[in-house]
């Protein structure tokens, strides 16, 4: 699979392509079926299978409020290429990109650059400066060009439209099953064990500090699965959040682990998140915390049980 970072490495003469575009923060099912479309037609046609997407996401780059990244851009290329892309048009998403009209983008970009042949977009697909093409602009772009529009209804779920913005909705009011039930994968955080301040380990309790780089909106006590490289299946307790017991300490993730008593430090792990346990609380003392803390393991065993994972 190749990888352009920048338009400009996108070779001249780019053989017929096939072509869906998205942020494809997450992987939900209507990124899937987006994914499918583009692999069907490029058997079909005999034409090259292109992601475009974008890093940082518009989202990121106008610093929208509360928003979080679903997963890295590191997952989103392993899980491109073991579906069968190709390429990926890796676009850094700047000022100057920003300003490019709607009709610029197809023809320039789309056409010239990429030698579309069928360009697979969500139907509420919008993109150029301020928004301002949409599905009719780029079929009106057919008569003159050699090129199918393609379109994907918004996949539903009990009534509900799926999209990258609801599953944030859901993980941010602690809705991780609900959340998980949308995504390809569940809600992961990954990230470099790093050297915390040993308070889990003065409770009974010691933790694996993972280093975070971006505040998550999302705080409480989760059931957790832990990957590490070549390992073992791991479940433990996470607390994703500020520390409310001890003064409020900055935004943070620890993970207890089950039976484990391994040095992991600057190891990176994958948390995976799969059920809520409860809200963070501020205790009176310690001796309130560590009690709850030993509610909540015994709490998370009784669930692994009942999913035949211990």
């Amino acid at each position: 699979m190749k990888i352009f970072n920048n338009l400009n490495d996108i070779p001249i003469n780019h053989k017929n392509s096939s072509v869906t575009i998205g942020n494809f923060d997450g992987m939900h099912m209507g990124h899937i079926k987006l994914l499918e479309k583009t692999i069907e037609l490029a058997k079909k046609y005999n034409t090259i299978p292109v992601v475009m997407t974008f890093s940082p996401m518009p989202e990121e780059y106008f610093q929208k409020k509360d928003f979080f990244r679903l997963m890295s851009n590191a997952d989103k290329m392993d899980f491109f290429k073991n579906y069968g892309i190709l390429e990926i048009i890796l676009i850094p998403f700047n000022q100057e990109f920003s300003k490019i009209n709607a009709s610029s983008f197809i023809d320039n970009i789309l056409i010239k650059k990429l030698n579309a042949k069928h360009i697979v977009v969500g139907n509420d697909f919008r993109f150029g400066n301020k928004r301002e093409g949409d599905i009719e602009l780029l079929k009106s772009f057919n008569s003159n060009h050699d090129f199918e529009v393609k379109t994907i209804n918004l996949v539903e779920i009990s009534g509900k439209k799926i999209s990258s913005t609801s599953i944030r909705k859901l993980l941010t009011s602690g809705k991780i099953s609900e959340a998980n039930a949308h995504l390809n994968k569940p809600f992961a955080i990954t990230g470099p064990v790093v050297h915390g301040e040993k308070l889990g380990r003065e409770l009974g309790y010691p933790t694996a500090n993972i280093e975070i780089y971006k505040s998550y909106p999302i705080n409480g006590i989760f059931l957790v699965e832990i990957l590490r490289k070549n390992s073992k299946k791991l479940y433990g307790l996470a607390s994703i959040g500020n520390k409310p017991t001890f003064s409020g300490i900055s935004d943070i993730l620890e993970v207890f682990i089950f039976n484990f008593d391994l040095d992991i430090y600057g190891e990176t792990i994958k948390v995976i998140f799969l059920e809520k346990i409860r809200d963070q609380i501020k205790f009176n003392t310690k001796d309130e915390l560590i009690d709850q803390m030993k509610n909540d393991h015994i709490l998370a065993l009784d669930i692994l049980r009942k999913k035949n994972e211990l």
